[in-house]
């Protein structure tokens, strides 16, 4: 038997996580719990999860829970992530880890205390786009690495009620932009110092940012350039991140990898690298499979809690120069 996990939070994510989770090895869906029982009980029922929890006290007394994965709104991400450790379960949170570092700080201190693993949603540095590109720049393959380019295009409707909040969803930074960061981190290193903008003219309908432009020193001296948005009515939505090198690029876009490659190709043509796998399923699942290797067998992961406040802060920053004006320097004190 692998690790038995309760999903709480039933809504849009949670339906992503349910058939990820439910075909991963190592680990097993033993039941979900949402404030809406109906709910809950018609996403177990699609997902053949044995199981829905009547309360949130249920799923913390119940000791056949090994881990909870919280799937909820940004602001509920600490509470329940804390009374999760202290009822001895571990925890994968999604991200972003919280809306500030200093519940991110409470999180972890959770998990030190409890003898408890806390992770992060993180789920793009399993993507096995990502993955090779990550081996593609620890190769060498494209030559020093001086510039890194991320967009992210949404439309309007991705925003729901809770995400159009600063606490609930946080803006376009904290719910989406949060991703390449980490992804960022994850191939390039540290991130040294940041520098954000927002724009006047809001083109949806929420109280925090809908759009924005982040620029990235890292600690290599590399420079980075991100530009996310809630608001593309018409035209391509995409997720794509551009690397380039003194002597060739990487591009991700649309789940295609393609490169300019010289040192791996051996000519300067355009050249599609193929994927084993693509779509949010492979990914997902990997990181619930590491995941699950992390806590029953004490394995290192691919991404700790520590890596969730590290996407925080860089996000916190973000804030911070467009309210001051101000480039900032990492790390953040505590806010």
């Amino acid at each position: 038997m692998g690790l038995s996990v309760a999903l709480v939070g039933m809504g849009r994510i949670g339906k992503v996580h349910l058939p990820a989770l439910s075909a991963a090895r190592g680990a097993e869906v033993v039941g979900v719990y949402d404030l809406n029982m109906q709910l809950a009980r018609d996403r177990a029922e699609a997902a053949n999860v044995p199981r829905v929890f009547a309360s949130w006290d249920e799923v913390l007394n119940d000791p056949d829970v090994q881990c909870v994965g919280v799937l909820l709104p940004h602001d509920a991400h600490a509470p329940y992530t804390i009374e999760a450790l202290q009822a001895g379960k571990h925890v994968v949170c999604e991200k972003p880890l919280a809306p500030t570092l200093a519940e991110c700080d409470r999180m972890l201190a959770a998990a030190a205390s409890s003898g408890r693993k806390l992770f992060p949603v993180h789920n793009r540095v399993y993507s096995p786009a990502v993955e090779k590109m990550r081996e593609i720049v620890q190769q060498d393959g494209i030559g020093e690495i001086f510039l890194a380019q991320t967009n992210g295009f949404e439309a309007p409707p991705t925003v729901q009620t809770w995400l159009a909040t600063p606490r609930g969803g946080g803006g376009v930074l904290m719910s989406q932009a949060v991703h390449p960061m980490y992804v960022l981190r994850w191939l390039l290193g540290d991130i040294a110092r940041v520098s954000c903008l927002f724009g006047d003219r809001k083109v949806v309908d929420m109280s925090a940012e809908d759009h924005a432009v982040v620029l990235l020193k890292f600690a290599s001296g590399i420079a980075a350039e991100m530009t996310c948005t809630f608001g593309v009515a018409h035209g391509p939505l995409d997720h794509s991140i551009t690397l380039h090198g003194r002597d060739g690029y990487l591009e991700l876009s649309r789940q295609r990898l393609q490169a300019i490659a010289p040192r791996l190709f051996g000519d300067t043509e355009l050249h599609e690298i193929p994927l084993t796998e693509t779509g949010a399923n492979a990914a997902f699942g990997r990181m619930w499979e590491d995941y699950a290797r992390g806590i029953l067998e004490n394995m290192p992961t691919r991404q700790t809690g520590e890596d969730g406040k590290r996407a925080v802060e860089i996000v916190q920053a973000a804030y911070r120069s467009n309210a001051t004006g101000r480039t900032i320097d990492l790390p953040l004190g505590v806010d």
